[in-house]
């Protein structure tokens, strides 16, 4: 489908995104792109790409896709970076988890290549290249932001997503960072507050369970990372975490007031939604 992509940011996403494409039979030669020399070695090891370079601009060169795994307050200095060095007709792609500021930045691309915008919903707790596995994606929600014209672009970008496993959903980029905040970033926050709150309680093992360890998991994510999103969508979460606190003054009301009526509805409220939570 691709002859030649460059995968720029060959982390994990990227690194599985090469892995999940080659096993396809969705991409041909891999260019990796890191700035690190062991992710460069790493990533030619574990079969993620053919070659590798810290070059960019170089990688990008000949290529029918570029795929942009890096952090997503770097995504708009590459897409910079390597427009003048795009061949006409490639499709460009990204893995942010934010998709205004990206979307935005991608309108300052050639007229003659296309952009298309991705967020795959799957993750680890692990990191680096060396973590890629081919089956990351499988089953797995991938969400598309295609850029005005790019109909071509996104039925290939589609077309990818399903061969590797995934389940493509085309979403505006407002909607798309809308919901996200909501059912990314805000339990993130929630999540990482909860283990600030409960300061010297977390170094008490006899007195955790399987309850607290779970609602904290993402909690352990990178905090570099987690702060180029939440910046990037900072809008949204505010109005999120607003939401939120509404809904733990109610909750502080109730006991409070020791109205059991009130904090059984509430209970009873989570208790369905979580029910009826979509599994994708």
């Amino acid at each position: 489908m691709f002859e030649r992509a460059a995968i720029i940011g060959i982390g994990l996403i990227g690194g599985s995104f090469a892995l999940a494409g080659r096993e396809a039979g969705v991409l041909g030669e891999v260019v990796g792109v890191a700035r690190s020399e062991r992710t460069l070695l790493e990533a030619v090891h574990v079969g993620a790409a053919d070659s590798s370079t810290a070059d960019a601009t170089e990688a990008v060169r000949g290529a029918d896709l570029v795929y942009i795994a890096t952090p997503v307050a770097a995504i708009e200095r590459v897409l910079r970076q390597i427009a003048p060095a795009l061949e006409p007709g490639c499709i460009v792609t990204d893995a942010g988890s934010t998709k205004r500021g990206v979307m935005e930045a991608a309108r300052a691309l050639p007229d003659s290549v296309s952009f298309v915008g991705g967020h795959p919903m799957a993750g680890s707790e692990q990191a680096g290249v060396s973590a890629a596995r081919a089956h990351l994606f499988h089953g797995r929600t991938y969400l598309l932001t295609p850029s005005a014209g790019a109909d071509e672009a996104l039925e290939r970008m589609r077309a990818a997503v399903y061969a590797i496993g995934a389940r493509p959903v085309v979403v505006d980029a407002q909607t798309h960072d809308r919901l996200l905040a909501r059912t990314s970033h805000l339990p993130h926050v929630v999540a990482a507050a909860l283990c600030s709150a409960l300061g010297e309680a977390c170094d008490e093992p006899d007195f955790i369970g399987d309850g607290l360890r779970d609602t904290t998991r993402i909690a352990a994510g990178p905090a570099e990372v987690w702060r180029e999103i939440l910046l990037t969508n900072a809008d949204e979460v505010v109005a999120a975490l607003a939401e939120f606190s509404r809904e733990i003054d109610r909750y502080r009301s109730a006991l409070e007031d020791g109205d059991e009526d009130a904090l059984t509805a509430l209970l009873d409220d989570g208790r369905r939604r979580r029910e009826g939570m979509a599994e994708a």
